[in-house]
């Protein structure tokens, strides 16, 4: 009978090594791929949204969604009891209001953008997972209504419209749309071509804290600050040569810092590794801020100082995408 001889201990630690060195080489390959796949999708997905953009731009003479509003305070438009919207950033149960607009530095009180990106819901041109980025870990609004109040109960179906009004909170939105409030640079057709439209959120607002379905702190204005010209420099050559390493916590934080999936008004979403994009090389994260016309105050712009400080934008082509 012929005899086979065995793998000795130190060969099958040998080939167990090479597989382990293999298996490390090949992960982050495969986790590349996965993210680059994600992107793809989150891009796919803003398309979409462009598309229902201009299907409900047409049928509202040429304006993108824009969550109807008073122009002063104290609006009782009703909305969903128990619900602290993204609009906390916003309102918990009071309807959307803003200051009289009678400026480019307007500042919405209780309204919020996310309320005019619901209203594709709304009109059945978009779906709640269709503002979801898969890279961003975000969960898709099941459009269900929590709340204490006798009227609905613990839980309710919400119907959006009726008694639901926005998204449930900032895990439940992955995308930033143009600030439709001012008398500047309100998001429709008209707009420069060159204009984003949407993005994945920025970084300047965190989510609250949720318990049992309800949003107990509202979702608020973190800690992280535009870039300044004392950090990235006080000409536009100096802030432009700034790596995209550099650029990592002003970008949004669904790619991990890398960059972000941008919409601009002619419906075609490119993937950018700056927030720099629109006319002027704009900062899209943020509004121009004091001098009009420099170019610096484009690239760095300014952020609102809390949640409910959202002004909207100062020019025609200022891009300020909240959240």
């Amino acid at each position: 009978m012929k005899r086979f001889k065995a793998f000795t201990l130190i060969e099958l630690l040998v080939v167990v090594a090479i597989i382990a060195l293999l298996i490390s080489i090949l992960l982050p390959s495969l986790s590349r791929a996965r993210e680059l796949a994600k992107r793809s999708v989150c891009a796919s997905n803003l398309r979409g949204i462009g598309q229902a953009m201009h299907i409900y731009s047409n049928e509202n003479q040429e304006w993108f969604p824009n969550h109807y509003y008073q122009a002063t305070p104290g609006n009782t438009i009703p909305a969903t009891t128990g619900v602290q919207y993204v609009g906390r950033m916003g309102s918990s149960t009071g309807g959307p209001s803003i200051k009289t607009p009678t400026s480019p530095t307007t500042n919405p009180t209780t309204s919020h953008p996310s309320r005019s990106l619901f209203l594709l819901i709304v009109a059945g041109q978009s779906t709640p997972g269709q503002f979801i980025c898969p890279s961003a870990g975000d969960t898709e609004d099941d459009l269900r209504n929590r709340g204490t109040d006798a009227s609905v109960g613990t839980e309710s179906a919400g119907q959006p419209g009726k008694n639901r009004f926005d998204f449930r909170g900032y895990p439940y939105l992955s995308y930033a749309y143009q600030v439709p409030y001012g008398t500047r640079g309100k998001p429709n057709q008209k707009l420069d071509v060159r204009m984003p439209l949407a993005a994945d959120k920025g970084p300047y607002f965190s989510a609250g804290t949720e318990t049992s379905g309800t949003l107990t702190t509202p979702d608020m204005r973190n800690s992280v600050n535009a870039p300044t010209a004392a950090s990235f420099g006080s000409t536009v050559q100096l802030i432009l040569q700034k790596s995209n390493d550099d650029w990592r916590p002003y970008n949004s934080q669904n790619h991990n810092g890398e960059g972000e999936n941008i919409l601009y008004v002619d419906g075609h979403a490119d993937f950018q590794r700056r927030p720099i994009a629109g006319v002027n090389n704009d900062n899209i994260y943020t509004t121009i801020n004091t001098n009009l016309t420099d170019q610096v105050n484009s690239l760095l712009g300014a952020v609102a100082a809390s949640a409910s400080d959202t002004f909207g934008a100062m020019t025609n082509t200022d891009s300020y995408l909240v959240p």
